[in-house]
């Protein structure tokens, strides 16, 4: 009976936990989901601009005067003249007196000839009326031996007769040619005495040396006295009418530069035509001295034949007329022979072109934050490079809001919160244009009214 009792115990007991556990499970309260936050991520981004571009290239080199004169000495002579602005630095005009030498031997040189020549004439005079008298001899003395021929024939002249007159005939013919032959090489001795005389002419012309342009003297190495030998260098001198600078400039950087290697998607010539198109570019020579810097206008006159090999630079000489002439005494200095300067070439092109700053260029892609504002790596064509901003090609639509500042780490996809980089834009107007927009500066000066009002109505 006992035992009987405790199995019903145990079985109630059994039955109780089941069905504790089965309501347990039917009532249980499901896990709450827990929702965690995204972080965004700050960055300054701008808006891709397309803009019409200021395309430059920046060079430097010396003056040097295109034209230049070194004065050397074309004969040998005491100098007897020297002119007083025959000077380090004083100006010279064309077809100044500059220099004399002593020309007395010249001139005692000259005389020689011209009296060699005059001796000359008249020996023609005189062998020319001796070839006349001989030809009257000779004339009757054919008559005498035609006529002896004649006689001798009918037996009335002895042969010895014909053969003296006949000797006689031939003497004459020999000494007229003999005249004549006289008479040809007095007048090929004529010839080289009119050589020497055009010689002599010219060494007394050249000891008076004659400016042959509007110049400046750079150097004299000779004064009044002294003895100039043949070949000597007296003074030299630089034109004045323009001067030339050679710069080097990079390929890569010339290639935008020139409007027919530039179409309107920006394409290069692939034929390497834009080397001579260089020259129809304008350049702008500058000095800085100090705060204040002076230009000049400038073309390009001529481009180097040969690219460095080391360096894969260009040599480009600008030119700059009159540069003595554009000098003002309060306002500017001329440009003199060895100054230091910068030559900019300008780039001559009316087409709109996809820029950003080359910051924002990363091993060739571009971070893009896309309408979600998450982060998009994009791939892109570049067109060219320049000082401070890169030209995409392809890859690129304007408007499109691109990463300016460093994400560190960048992930793809991930949350951005946007700052408008003001700084960063002005920067890449000032790059690419030369100047900012005046429409973009309407619209920061409402940007800083609108903050500043926002401003003021949370103080109130």
């Amino acid at each position: 009976m006992k035992n009987k009792l405790k199995v019903i115990w145990i079985v109630f007991f059994v039955l109780i936990g089941v069905a504790v556990i089965m309501l347990g499970s039917k009532f249980k309260t499901p896990p709450q989901k827990v929702e965690t936050a995204e972080f965004a991520t700050k960055a300054k981004v701008i808006s891709v601009p397309k803009l019409k571009l200021k395309i430059n290239a920046v060079g430097y080199g010396h003056v040097q005067a295109t034209d230049n004169w070194d004065a050397v000495a074309e004969v040998a002579g005491r100098v007897i003249f020297t002119s007083e602005k025959l000077k380090d630095g004083e100006f010279i005009t064309e077809g100044e007196e500059l220099l004399a030498i002593d020309p007395s031997s010249y001139q005692l040189a000259l005389s020689q000839v011209e009296a060699q020549i005059e001796t000359s004439k008249i020996k023609d005079e005189t062998t020319q009326l001796s070839i006349k008298t001989r030809q009257q001899e000779l004339v009757l003395l054919q008559k005498e031996f035609d006529r002896q021929q004649k006689l001798a024939k009918k037996g009335n002249v002895s042969q010895s007769t014909l053969d003296t007159t006949h000797r006689n005939l031939l003497t004459a013919k020999g000494n007229l040619q003999t005249l004549d032959n006289n008479l040809l090489i007095n007048r090929a001795e004529r010839e080289v005495l009119l050589v020497q005389l055009k010689q002599a002419q010219q060494d007394l012309a050249r000891t008076k040396l004659i400016a042959p342009m509007d110049a400046r003297i750079t150097e004299v190495k000779i004064s009044e006295s002294q003895y100039a030998n043949r070949g000597q260098l007296l003074f030299s001198a630089d034109g004045i009418n323009s001067a030339d600078i050679e710069s080097q400039f990079p390929i890569g950087k010339l290639r935008p530069l020139v409007s027919s290697s530039i179409g309107a998607t920006g394409s290069d010539s692939a034929s390497g035509n834009w080397v001579p198109g260089v020259k129809g570019l304008p350049a702008l020579v500058s000095v800085q001295h100090g705060s204040h810097k002076i230009s000049w206008d400038a073309t390009i006159s001529r481009v180097s034949a040969t690219i460095n090999p080391q360096t894969q630079s260009l040599g480009i000489v600008a030119t700059v007329e009159n540069p003595y002439e554009q000098a003002a005494s309060t306002r500017r200095p001329p440009l003199i022979s060895d100054m230091f300067v910068q030559v900019e070439l300008l780039g001559q092109n009316s087409n709109k072109f996809t820029v950003i700053p080359s910051s924002a260029l990363h091993e060739g892609k571009v971070y893009v934050m896309n309408d979600e504002k998450r982060l998009e790596f994009r791939q892109v064509k570049v067109n060219f490079h320049q000082d401070g901003y890169v030209v995409i090609k392809k890859g690129l639509k304007p408007k499109e809001k691109i990463v300016t500042s460093d994400l560190v780490p960048a992930i793809e996809g991930m949350l951005l919160t946007p700052m408008n980089d003001s700084k960063t834009m002005l920067q890449l107007f000032n790059d690419a244009m030369g100047e900012v927009p005046e429409a973009y500066k309407e619209k920061m000066q409402q940007r800083k009214k609108d903050k500043a009002a926002k401003a003021a109505g949370k103080d109130q």
